[in-house]
């Protein structure tokens, strides 16, 4: 049995609670396990190399210049007769302490980003080098568990027991508004603040890093649009941003000129859940081959087996960069690649190569090469290999001939499926300099030498791809009314309406 590695030994370890382990399996199922660590920590509190560090938040992501930082709490809601005293305890204890361990961890992270380990005895240093600070995009989540039952009571079973987002309050004015949410951490620093409930929905939902990202962006925008915007819960804006697009992108409503108040009120999970996700689950089954990949590729790199037939000492951030390229695709841009990489697999010819050009979906001047080549049996493995990748090379570079707009391409070569035995080389290649005329010529000599990219051969196939299967996308049904756009005299009398009946905001027939 082979040694594991110690970052392979660290990433075993289990979180140490039952609501961190779930909320680790949830992660690393989106964000993928090369970038998603449980229970990281810091080398505060040792003294001449002994004792533990200190835990520096319950689950660290480090994609890129994107750094999520997870606080993970999860506490049973007081018993108390008064609503808002059990309300003050529960939020002091499950919102306030994951706000400040969040803020405190975004500091350290900022100013000694080299003292961050994988295990509390600080001895398996973080793998990766974190972004700059000036550059990182830090995004702070609270995961808060055991309001969910409570807050279904105190809205008298007619609403989701999902905490509401209502960005009037502030602070220690939460304490007053039982199960409402705003800016716990003041105005000046946002944080997502999510339940048992809405943490499910939105990782099933938004299930990649890109995905996410894109969405904490655009709920960051709109919640800061006006003075006051009120939700019914967190899984009532995913609806509405996973139903409304513009130019191809999700996005959430824009909101006129002249407008202090915006509410979005029940109604639209309901419609969405019933109608659209199925249909979109099911069509995206197909695209986990990518993350499996994915993973598959990254298993080399913690065991300190990925290879580079370049570099005999390609660091493991050199290795990253190449799976970080297939990871910032979105779901749907994954089932087109992977539907494309499949078809690639399945072409088998004896002594004739095969290669899929595909243009990522979600980065518009990245393209892919998938490359298959059958093995001759007489030929030596490793020197198949190494002309597979010079080919595959080739191809990569190849690109910026035809197109010109190209500024990086990803390659994947592989045998066909049909072969007993397979491996895979992927390369990324960056094309952001324009060619000299040497680099031209010389580049469309190694073209023709292995008779690719010849205008004789070169055929576009049309393809189109929608994120929904037309039957079922996404249209604002009929008893969805619009987001609810108000004045201050509109919104005073809303509140009015609102304080007689206790509730969260209801959408009328």
């Amino acid at each position: 049995m082979e040694q594991k590695t110690a970052w392979e030994s660290a990433v075993e370890v289990e979180a140490k609670t039952e609501s961190e382990r779930y909320l680790a399996k949830l992660a690393r199922r989106a964000f993928l396990s090369l970038w998603s660590y449980s229970n990281v920590h810091t080398d505060e509190g040792r003294s001449q190399g002994k004792g533990d560090g200190k835990e520096l938040c319950d689950l660290l992501v480090v994609f890129g210049n994107d750094v999520l930082i997870f606080s993970d709490k999860a506490c049973e809601f007081p018993d108390h007769p008064d609503i808002q005293v059990a309300w003050g305890r529960w939020y002091k204890s499950a919102v306030e302490k994951s706000v400040r361990q969040l803020i405190g961890a975004e500091k350290f992270l900022k100013s000694h980003p080299g003292r961050i380990f994988l295990d509390k005895n600080c001895s398996v240093p973080f793998p990766f080098q974190l972004p700059d600070p000036t550059s990182a995009r830090f995004h702070l989540i609270a995961v808060t568990r055991g309001s969910y039952a409570a807050a279904h009571e105190y809205w008298d079973k007619q609403s989701s027991g999902s905490l509401m987002i209502d960005t009037s309050l502030e602070g220690r004015a939460h304490l007053q508004e039982p199960f409402r949410i705003g800016w716990p951490a003041g105005k000046k620093r946002f944080v997502h603040i999510l339940d048992e409930m809405t943490l499910d929905i939105l990782l099933e939902e938004l299930d990649t890093v890109p995905d996410l990202i894109a969405y904490f962006d655009a709920k960051e925008r709109f919640l800061t649009s006006v003075p006051l915007v009120t939700v019914a819960g967190e899984e009532q804006l995913i609806a509405r941003y996973q139903m409304s697009f513009e130019d191809g992108q999700h996005v959430l409503p824009a909101v006129p000129d002249g407008v202090n108040y915006v509410a979005l009120v029940e109604g639209d999970w309901e419609h969405y859940h019933a109608s659209q996700q199925r249909a979109r689950c099911q069509a995206d089954a197909g695209s986990y081959m990518w993350d499996a990949l994915i993973e598959y590729q990254s298993r080399f790199i913690r065991s300190g087996e990925a290879g580079s037939p370049f570099f005999e000492s390609a660091s493991i951030d050199d290795h990253e960069r190449v799976v970080r390229a297939l990871a910032g695709e979105t779901r749907f841009s994954r089932r087109i690649l992977a539907e494309a990489f499949r078809y690639a697999l399945s072409q088998s010819k004896p002594g004739h190569k095969f290669a899929r050009i595909m243009p990522s979906a979600a980065h518009p001047h990245r393209q892919y090469v998938f490359l298959t080549v059958p093995r001759v049996a007489t030929l030596d493995y490793q020197d198949y290999r190494a002309a597979r990748v010079e080919l595959l090379l080739t191809y990569c570079n190849g690109l910026k001939l035809k197109f010109p707009d190209t500024l990086e391409v990803v390659g994947i070569a592989s045998e066909p499926l049909v072969e007993k035995a397979s491996s895979q080389d992927f390369l990324f290649v960056s094309l952001d300099q324009p060619l000299i005329p040497e680099e031209e010529r010389a580049l469309r000599e190694a073209c023709d030498e292995v008779g690719i990219f010849q205008d004789s051969t070169m055929v576009a196939k049309p393809f189109q791809a929608f994120e929904y299967p037309q039957a079922s996308r996404p249209t604002m049904s009929a008893d969805l009314g619009q987001p609810a756009f108000m004045n201050r005299a509109m919104r005073r009398a809303y509140e009015s309406q609102q304080k007689r009946a206790k509730g969260k905001p209801k959408r009328g027939r």
